[in-house]
Formats: C-alpha cells, sequence, structure tokens
C-alpha cells in the first residue's frame, strides 16, 4: 500500500477534512452540492466536502507558523478552493469541524511538500471538478481540485491513493491506512 522508508524529518503530515456540517452547507451553494455528489449513504454531516494537507514541524512546535494550542492548529496548509489557486500557507485550524488523519511514519512528508511547492499557483480544474461525479480520471497535469492536489501529494509522499476522487472518496480512502487524530494540545484530566 505505501513504501517502508521511513522519512527522517520530525514533520508530521495530517490530511484534514471538512464535514457538510448543516452550517458549512448554508455557507455556499457548492458546499450543498459537493455534499449531494459524494453519494454516501451516511448523514450530511459526516460526509467530507474538502480536503487540505498539513504540515507541522514537530521540531518546532514553539514557532508562530507551528503551533498546536487548545483550540487551534497552525501549520502549512496545502490545497485550492474554487476558482482559486494551489496555496501552501500557514493556516489556522481553529473551526472545530475539521476530522484529522494522521499519515503513517513511512509516508515522506518532505516529497508531499516539495510536490505542493512545485504546484503552487496552479488553477483550478473546474472541468474535472463537475465531471468527477462520473469520470474519476485526471483531466489536466496542472489544474486541481482539493482532494487531486492532496491526492497528487500524498502519492509522492508514498502512498497508493487514485488521483482523482471526491474529498469523501479520498477520506473513505485513507481511513485504513491512516489514524485518527486530534492534534490540539489539551489537558488532560483524570
Amino acid at each position: 500500500m505505501f513504501e517502508q522508508t521511513a522519512d527522517t524529518s520530525k514533520t508530521q503530515m495530517f490530511v484534514c477534512f471538512l464535514p457538510a456540517t448543516d452550517t458549512i452547507r448554508k455557507i455556499h451553494w457548492l458546499n450543498r452540492a459537493a455534499a449531494y455528489f459524494a453519494h454516501s449513504s451516511e448523514p450530511l454531516e459526516h460526509t467530507m466536502i474538502h480536503t487540505e494537507l498539513l504540515f507541522v514541524d514537530m521540531d518546532d512546535s514553539d514557532s508562530v507558523d507551528n503551533t498546536f494550542t487548545k483550540d487551534t492548529i497552525v501549520g502549512q496548509s496545502c490545497s485550492i478552493h474554487y476558482d482559486g489557486t494551489v496555496f501552501l500557507e500557514p493556516k489556522s485550524f481553529s473551526r472545530k469541524e475539521w476530522n484529522f488523519r494522521q499519515c503513517p511514519e513511512t509516508w515522506r512528508p518532505k516529497k508531499a511538500l516539495d510536490f505542493c511547492e512545485q504546484h503552487v499557483g496552479d488553477k483550478f480544474n473546474k472541468i474535472g471538478y463537475y465531471v468527477q461525479p462520473i469520470c474519476r480520471a485526471r483531466m489536466s497535469s496542472n489544474r486541481w481540485f482539493c482532494s487531486e492536489i492532496v491526492a497528487g501529494a500524498l502519492c509522492a509522499a508514498g502512498a497508493d491513493v487514485q488521483a482523482s476522487l471526491h474529498p469523501h472518496q479520498l477520506f473513505l480512502s485513507l481511513k485504513d491506512v491512516t489514524c485518527p487524530a486530534c492534534p490540539k494540545q489539551t489537558e488532560m484530566k483524570f
């Protein structure tokens, strides 16, 4: 399923998924459409409609760009929004709805990060986005929707995932090879 050589860096990689909660669906019609086209048998609140890849340097967890706090996660995030361009930038994950999956240590975050850096500024894949429910082939080598850029980076890291999936299908394909994570610092009380 993935290569067995571990990355020696202290960078941890998380795949972040945003579910189609009632609040998220009300924000924009595209969120409702993404939930509908997931063709999930799960309740909408558990259907993933957006994904990002998060890189956190665990050696530098006190820096401004890489912080775990009680309520917020900050790291370098890679993804794309509708009609935007691929980004790789510091991002705060303060919205409580985010679902985090920690990638195996055998996947190479540096390779995924290099992939993301190479594609910063690439445009949104509108054709692929709209035909994805009926055609799961990549339509372009330099245009992406969120789950395509994340899958591309994961493949570069050593994962075995399809190149073009709906975010919910990507979530399902990663469930058995990633671990649920809550990368926020929480105080344990006994």
